[in-house]
């Protein structure tokens, strides 16, 4: 018998879950429910309420350093990938609905496509990356 997996959900503690569904749902366009359950295509997260404030706990940003690339301008904490048209498309939808915008839409050239990536943070700091390429 082969095992299949059919998705994941990444757990995140928040300090307030009714908040943070809300904007989830509200703001970042998540279908939340009244479990925590957060998902939107195929990115899927499970807000969970943390018991003490030190509990929530975003990535902080990591140490990468290249000739071509600099490393991130914030932590990550999630990475959802689309098409270049895609980024730009969220982007303008997520600025339209007052979104926490991390950081605008960085292109960069990359071997063989154009790329472009913005981030957006929620109520408790945690940052999900949106990029794509052409």
């Amino acid at each position: 018998m082969s095992v299949h997996l059919k998705n994941a959900n990444q757990v995140r503690l928040v300090s307030d879950l009714q908040k943070a569904s809300e904007y989830y749902s509200n703001v970042l366009g998540f279908t939340v429910d009244s479990w925590g359950h957060a998902g939107r295509d195929n990115v899927g997260f499970l807000l969970q309420q943390a018991t003490k404030p030190e509990d929530v706990k975003p990535n902080e940003r990591s140490y990468y350093s290249s000739e071509n690339w600099a490393g991130p301008p914030s932590g990550w904490d999630t990475y959802c990938y689309t098409d270049y048209e895609g980024v730009l498309e969220i982007y303008e939808e997520y600025k339209s609905k007052g979104a926490f915008i991390a950081y605008d839409p960085v292109p960069e050239s990359m071997i063989n496509q154009e790329w472009v990536e913005f981030g957006v943070r929620d109520l408790d700091g945690y940052v999900i990356v949106f990029g794509g390429g052409k």
